[in-house]
């Protein structure tokens, strides 16, 4: 991708910004003939299954006299947070010292089968979720099996531990070389799709499911100013561990059902329990799961249709980062010019709407998987932070991220596509800050004024600007103006042609004006006093003798007190 030098000095290095998604192994794929078979799908055997039986006895049930138990009220739920204790539904059902001696136990059962992987990676599976990670992380440094298990037992440990670098590192090195039955288990995205996208992954094989699987991990990556992409790692190491969660069960005798499977892939392991209702929830605490990362649209197809809701429901697709957060939706405003052959890419955000202190903000682009993103700070900071690049007219992802000193942090991320370089074609219309003498005169003052949302929370004019391409001095255009979802008839538009200081008032749909230069810019302010509180579709067009046409739309809600 081609970018101009930015303006300003960029805070940080952005060398370590290439891990914002899972890089391409698989082009690498190692030889799994030669990487040590291990039957991953077998049979826990021995002192180990003795151990994991006799403990998590579904038998012994531990119960109390409360109705539920709430992780994000500080209660710890089953035995100490132990999500594989599900029949201990009481804060005292296990006497003191008794995990360590189970741990123990087990550790000895591991020890005295060195030929046995699973038994091995049960203890680290069990020291791990327990809050073991020194003996854990100790454990698996002695690992001598396949390096490929190692290396996933590692990434697990790792990823509990909060080491997001270390653990993307151990599972790009074990996804290659595992069982490919196994890697293409671990590495399957289906439970986070909905609908059709769910359909349609379920179709692909080969390099076509590796390239929707990267593209899918390039936009759900969180943060890309936090080096690594902890929600990949979380994904890898949830799968492992219910394919270690599957041996457990066939212990005692159980097994998971699907949509148990389903839920752990979706919003990690339980947490919290309740004994109200059938089935009975066990996600009742806030901490379970808090945000969607992954896009509720624009997966598949067009760049322009990617949307996010950091607002997860019930049964979405959920994760809550162990490092940093809480994480906030910055109202914000994108928007696209022509520059020359390339794209200027501009954005400003109203950060005085989200509870963040003193922030360090960064604006980043990027074309695809595997891209470095292109790091710029605001050229205007403060409240409301405005920041501009220029691009090659290609599709990218734009995404504003802020972080405060507390660790709470804030993104504003949209897919842009590129304006046509040839040819009649339009900037986006920036909604910029009404006033009530002048409006923007030319691009850098629209940038300078323009709002950091595109919600109308007072007054009632929409002030506007944007830009005509592919004219030449003199040739007469034919606008229109219409805003959709509003009745003919509503609301009287207000047109201040460019250049005209005060009000030239009365009931505007079209006009007619030549161009004034190659690029002629435009702004004009509407009178939206009519309008209810919703959302609504502006829409402008130009028309040419010659017959060409082109349109530019700008999404805006009013929100009125």
């Amino acid at each position: 991708m081609t970018m101009k030098p930015p303006t300003a000095p960029v805070a940080f290095a952005l060398a370590v910004l290439a891990l914002v998604s899972p890089p391409p192994v698989r082009a690498q794929r190692a030889d799994t003939a030669d990487a040590g078979a291990i039957d991953w799908r077998g049979r826990l055997e021995g002192d180990a299954r003795r151990v994991l039986r006799n403990y998590y006895d579904p038998a012994i049930r531990h119960s109390d006299v409360t109705q539920s138990c709430r992780a994000d009220k500080g209660e710890i739920c089953y035995n100490g947070g132990d999500h594989e204790d599900q029949q201990c539904t009481s804060s005292r059902c296990r006497q003191p010292g008794e995990t360590d001696r189970f741990l123990a136990r087990l550790a000895e059962a591991a020890d005295s089968a060195p030929d046995d992987p699973l038994a091995f990676a049960q203890a680290v599976y069990a020291y791990a979720r327990l809050g073991r990670l020194e003996q854990a992380t100790a454990r698996v440094g002695a690992c001598a099996f396949a390096a490929w298990w190692c290396d996933l037992l590692a990434g697990m440990v790792h990823d509990r531990a909060g080491r997001t670098l270390e653990s993307q590192a151990s599972f790009n090195a074990a996804l290659p070389a595992a069982d490919p039955q196994l890697s293409s288990r671990l590495a399957s995205v289906a439970e986070l799709l909905d609908g059709d996208e769910r359909t349609q992954y379920r179709k692909l094989a080969g390099r076509e499911r590796w390239d929707f699987e990267r593209r899918f991990w390039w936009l759900t990556n969180p943060l890309w100013s936090i080096p690594g992409n902890d929600r990949w790692t979380r994904h890898i190491r949830r799968r492992l561990e219910l394919i270690l969660h599957e041996q457990l069960l066939e212990t005692t005798g159980n097994e998971h059902p699907r949509n148990h499977e389903i839920a752990v892939v979706r919003r990690g392991h339980e947490d919290s329990w309740s004994k109200i209702g059938l089935p009975a929830p066990r996600w009742t605490s806030i901490q379970a799961a808090t945000y969607r990362f992954s896009p509720v649209s624009g997966i598949t197809g067009e760049i322009g249709k990617l949307r996010y809701e950091f607002t997860a429901r019930r049964e979405d697709e959920r994760y809550t980062p162990d490092t940093y957060g809480p994480v906030y939706h910055v109202p914000s405003q994108f928007g696209r010019f022509l520059e020359r052959d390339s794209v200027a890419v501009v954005v400003a955000a109203r950060l005085d709407l989200v509870p963040l202190r003193r922030t360090r903000a960064v604006f980043l682009v990027s074309d695809g998987p595997g891209s470095y993103p292109v790091g710029l700070e605001p050229r205007v900071s403060g409240p409301r932070p405005v920041v501009e690049t220029v691009v090659a007219a290609v599709p990218v992802v734009a995404s504003l991220e802020f972080v405060d000193v507390a660790g709470a942090v804030g993104r504003a991320r949209v897919g842009l596509p590129p304006l046509a370089t040839e040819g009649l074609a339009l900037s986006d219309p920036l909604l910029v800050i009404p006033d009530s003498l002048t409006l923007p005169q030319d691009r850098d003052q629209a940038v300078e004024t323009m709002m950091g949302t595109t919600t109308l929370e007072a007054g009632g004019e929409l002030a506007i600007y944007w830009e005509v391409y592919g004219v030449v001095r003199g040739q007469p255009m034919e606008f229109s103006i219409s805003i959709q979802g509003v009745e003919d008839g509503f609301f009287t538009r207000v047109l201040r042609a460019l250049r005209i200081r005060g009000d030239a008032q009365g009931p505007v749909v079209s006009w007619s004006e030549p161009a004034s230069a190659p690029i002629h810019p435009m702004a004009i302010g509407l009178d939206i006093g009519g309008l209810e509180n919703g959302d609504y579709v502006l829409n402008i067009g130009v028309a040419l003798l010659d017959g060409w046409t082109a349109t530019s739309t700008r999404s805006f809600t009013v929100a009125r007190p």
